[in-house]
């Protein structure tokens, strides 16, 4: 860690976003080999997560990654200390890793909740709630504390398919400390949600 800092000029705040950033890439991919060896993870949830991961990475993150459509690419929304840290190729996937951990963070969530039955047997507004809670919530941690200033709202973030406004409609809606957060960050999780929860039914009917 002490070699990152120093050949990448780290400072405190970009070393303790460069480590969160690995730590939740790296956990669905550890969690998924030890559930996987133990066999405590069903065929549905590891469909659900394996397309999760293809979802948001086509979805928005390879999109916002390369300004694919009318954006600045990261590396041109980032200090050089963060480009060095994490590479513009590895970004996506990074986040797209990331994805998955809260989708499987949610779908745990309500696994807590509905103990003594299945939210995925039909489709549950409460169930579907609690996962546009979680799903929102923590994606205006993220705009406000992970990404702030990567996600600006003065139209340097790509349009996306699940960004289908793109930046050129992209209002602030509240701020947070100061911190914008904006329409268009928050719209992927938005769609992600229903989309998420339809998807968890599905392939929980088809395979139990």
């Amino acid at each position: 860690m002490n070699n990152i800092i120093d050949y990448c000029n780290l400072n405190s705040n970009e070393l303790w976003l460069v480590f969160r950033i690995y730590i939740a890439s790296a956990l669905p991919v550890v969690m998924s080999f030890y559930f996987c060896l133990k066999r405590k993870i069903s065929y549905h949830y590891s469909l659900t997560l394996i397309i999760t991961f293809f979802i948001a990475s086509f979805g928005w993150e390879l999109w916002m990654t390369y300004g694919l459509a009318g954006g600045l690419p990261v590396n041109l929304r980032r200090s050089d200390a963060l480009n060095c840290a994490i590479p513009l190729h590895l970004n996506w996937l990074l986040n797209s890793l990331a994805d998955v951990l809260v989708v499987w963070v949610g779908l745990f969530l309500l696994k807590i909740i509905y103990i003594n039955t299945s939210p995925f047997l039909k489709w549950k507004w409460r169930a579907f709630f609690i996962l546009l809670l979680w799903f929102v919530a923590q994606n205006i941690y993220v705009e406000a504390f992970l990404y702030h200033l990567q996600l600006g709202s003065n139209g340097d973030i790509s349009w996306a398919p699940f960004h289908p406004l793109g930046s050129r409609f992209n209002p602030i809606l509240f701020e947070i400390m100061g911190r914008p957060i904006t329409l268009q960050s928050q719209s992927s999780w938005i769609l992600m949600t229903p989309l998420i929860y339809y998807l968890s039914i599905y392939l929980y009917k088809k395979f139990n």
